[in-house]
């Protein structure tokens, strides 16, 4: 006797699963009860009757079934309690000293599929991706005020893939606590003002923490360009790094005007500093070769769906082409791809079609992924999304 409706699956699609994949699509399904809701708590079994796995069911989905649990178990507000404790304790073990903001939960690569956690100090903030953890938001919320005593929890699930899901509603606003719009959090004992109702995805790119980490410790005496710079996060660190200078550019004079305030927030000196709100397009395209010794370029995501991938590929080789050609000869580029859809040899051959474009040879510095807290799954290769790379322009044509 199983806990919740059983849906059958094909034969085919069993290994997948008991390998620990938690995506079962819509052709992997031979049997659905006739009075299953969508996003509704299934068991999911085999042609056999045997248990495979509870999962969360969606019709409207092409992923029908998002597997929750390996274990023929309830999934109710203990669960929940209990999955997020782990994950505090996992998390926290490996946070570096200094920090108090992180990714508590990372989707189905902690296996919460369509949940969304970050952590800013005292501050949560929520996404929900899916009709399935959709109906769990109580139970999420009381799990993060036991385990975590927070000011506030903020719900941020402004998500066009909620529509996709068959929500048509995208929930943002106060869920507990404090009602307020930004905090001041530290990471790696540098401060950094965070808008979690305002800001791009949760406020804070808390994904590139380590990677602005390294690149601090290659900005010695050099003039650095931060393209896409947002708040200022490689800035403040490439400043911290001992860099000359620093100029930030983004397309937004909000996301600028939180840049300077971190500047003030480090005691950094903001006059000694540029911030251009302008299109990285054009000043990549303007620059004269030697201006700067350091270029990096974080951009968002440049293709939300697999269509937009040829747009992608095309325009992150025209922004790199474009820096390697204005850089000098032993310059620094360091390039990062959020993109999903575009995976680590397609963006490394990228890269080397930039400097095939820009008449020179790149060597690799660094290399990095993504850190602890959005860490992912082996069985679920999907939530690996971040590129980093360290180049060193070594050898002009």
């Amino acid at each position: 006797m199983h806990f919740y409706p059983p849906i059958e699956v094909k034969n085919d699609r069993i290994k997948s699963i008991r390998n620990g994949h938690p995506w079962i699509y819509s052709r992997g399904i031979k049997k659905v009860p006739k009075n299953i809701t969508n996003g509704a708590i299934c068991t999911v079994i085999d042609e056999k009757n045997q248990f495979l796995a509870i999962g969360l069911y969606n019709e409207h989905s092409s992923i029908r079934i998002r597997i929750i649990s390996w274990k023929d178990e309830k999934i109710n507000k203990s669960f929940f309690k209990q999955r997020i404790s782990q994950l505090k304790t996992f998390k926290e073990k490996l946070l570096p000293t200094n920090t108090d903001s992180y990714r508590v939960v990372f989707g189905e690569s902690d296996l919460l599929p369509g949940l969304i956690v970050d952590k800013y100090h005292h501050v949560f903030v929520m996404q929900i991706h899916t009709l399935g953890m959709d109906q769990f938001r109580e139970g999420i919320v009381e799990a993060i005020k036991g385990i975590f005593q927070p000011s506030t929890i903020y719900e941020r699930s402004d998500l066009g893939i909620r529509r996709k899901e068959g929500l048509k509603t995208q929930p943002v606003g106060l869920l507990f606590g404090e009602d307020k719009e930004e905090v001041l959090i530290k990471e790696n004992n540098l401060n950094f003002w965070v808008n979690f109702q305002k800001g791009q995805k949760t406020g804070f790119f808390l994904d590139q923490r380590e990677n602005r980490n390294l690149t601090a410790q290659f900005c010695q005496n050099k003039k650095v360009l931060n393209c896409f710079s947002y708040s200022g996060g490689f800035s403040i660190y490439a400043l911290h790094g001992g860099a000359k200078s620093v100029t930030s550019v983004d397309i937004s004079k909000p996301a600028l005007e939180y840049a300077k305030r971190n500047f003030e927030a480090n005691r950094m000196n903001v006059k000694k500093n540029q911030f251009l709100a302008e299109d990285v397009f054009d000043i990549l395209k303007n620059l004269k070769k030697g201006d700067y010794d350091l270029i990096i370029l974080d951009p968002p995501s440049f293709a939300k769906k697999r269509e937009q991938v040829k747009n992608a590929i095309k325009a992150y080789t025209t922004i790199n082409s474009k820096a390697l050609e204005k850089l000098p000869l032993g310059g620094l580029l360091i390039s990062s791809s959020c993109t999903t859809h575009i995976d680590e040899l397609t963006f490394i051959k990228i890269l080397h079609q930039s400097s095939v474009n820009a008449r020179c040879f790149i060597r690799l510095v660094a290399n990095t992924s993504q850190p602890f807290d959005h860490a992912y799954n082996l069985s679920f290769p999907e939530g690996r999304y971040l590129k980093f790379f360290i180049l060193e322009k070594f050898y002009e044509l």
